[in-house]
């Protein structure tokens, strides 16, 4: 089996990884559980779980953070739409693994694996909601408190006093001290990495949902905020792939980043359902509908230009860094938040507002795209 890892539009194949060795594994099974969410066809029921079950065998790995990633796209989904308790088992086995690599001195879950230093990046703020739903379902304190603890400090340390955030943050292992805050995949250790910033919004938001701590929704609409105020205008609403390149570095071509548009959308439109006024929540949705109408235009969507073979949604993704990294990519996870973005806008209208159909035509869209490539 093999899943995507990233794809140059110009070619017919995906670059893959497998269901237990990538981070980005669930992602694909992730898209075709949002697809079944939509049309609840018995045909995308089986292609989910097929794709879903090579990658159980993620849910035992302790040398990754990535574990929360790859089972809450994949299972988590399942079991929210099916409720078997297979798919919860492996969920909570996950769990278990996560925690492993969690931290009282430090009071984070370890991200990276370095000789020197505790490495926690921005990410990591994504796989809490692994423990906060586990611990939900199965009455554990202790999934949800180190959740809290991560978010809290992550909170303290990863977010700057104007709501930018930090990339990477070094802590030491044996007195929990920061030694340094610098960035791997953004311009500068200085700068805010653009899908860093969407991690944090979303992460936030997800902490909110299950905590109900206040500072952690300031946090989400501060983190919100800032993105929005740092997009290129108020028409062109696809983030460079660092806020800050445009303005300082001196290479002239800078690229976009739509995985970073995709799961800020995503994320906003579930921080305005917990906005604290009327109008905070339909500037939030209408916002986000905004980058959804623009990532599924032609200038970004794969289908919107004939030269382009890629079987995805996407085009114009940057892993990061610029021009060390692929960029101007498909990448999985910008198709599913995308595509969870399409499903949350269907399900949800500001006050006033109406549903319409044009999004979910992006999801016939790309169900048509992914039964015509056999990625497993």
């Amino acid at each position: 089996e093999f899943y995507p890892a990233y794809g140059h539009p110009l070619e017919a194949h995906w670059k893959s990884t497998t269901g237990t060795t990538g981070w980005t594994s669930g992602f694909f099974p992730g898209v075709l559980w949002n697809l079944f969410a939509y049309n609840n066809s018995s045909d995308g029921l089986r292609r989910a779980m097929d794709v879903t079950a090579p990658t159980a065998p993620f849910a035992n790995k302790t040398d990754t953070h990535d574990v929360g990633f790859v089972i809450m796209s994949g299972y988590g989904n399942a079991y929210r739409l099916l409720r078997r308790d297979e798919y919860l088992n492996i969920m909570v086995t996950a769990a278990r693994s996560l925690i492993t690599r969690y931290s009282s001195t430090v009071r984070c879950i370890r991200s990276w694996n370095s000789q020197e230093g505790f490495l926690v990046i921005i990410d990591n703020m994504m796989n809490l909601e692994l423990l906060f739903e586990v611990a939900n379902l199965t009455n554990d304190q202790t999934f949800y408190d180190i959740a809290w603890s991560h978010a809290n400090r992550t909170m303290y340390e990863h977010i700057r006093t104007d709501n930018s955030s930090y990339h990477v943050v070094e802590y030491n292992e044996t007195d929990g001290s920061v030694i340094r805050k610098y960035t791997a995949q953004g311009y500068a250790d200085w700068s805010t990495w653009a899908r860093g910033q969407s991690w944090a919004v979303y992460g936030f938001t997800v902490a909110y949902r299950y905590t109900k701590h206040q500072p952690f929704l300031d946090k989400a609409i501060g983190a919100a905020n800032y993105f929005l105020a740092r997009l290129p205008s108020d028409t062109d609403l696809v983030p460079y792939w660092d806020f800050d390149t445009p303005y300082n570095s001196t290479l002239v071509y800078q690229p976009r980043d739509t995985s970073a548009a995709a799961i800020f959308a995503s994320g906003l439109l579930e921080l305005s359902q917990y906005a604290p006024t009327l109008d905070v929540r339909d500037r939030f949705w209408t916002r986000a509908k905004a980058i959804v109408d623009q990532l599924s235009s032609p200038t970004y969507l794969i289908s919107g230009n004939k030269d382009y073979k890629l079987p995805a949604l996407l085009a114009n993704g940057t892993q990061g860094p610029y021009p060390k990294a692929v960029y101007d990519v498909a990448l999985p996870y910008g198709d599913y938040y995308l595509t969870q973005a399409v499903i949350r806008l269907a399900e949800s209208v500001p006050s006033g507002g109406s549903r319409e159909d044009h999004h979910l035509n992006l999801l016939k869209l790309c169900f048509f795209l992914i039964v015509s490539y056999n990625f497993c």
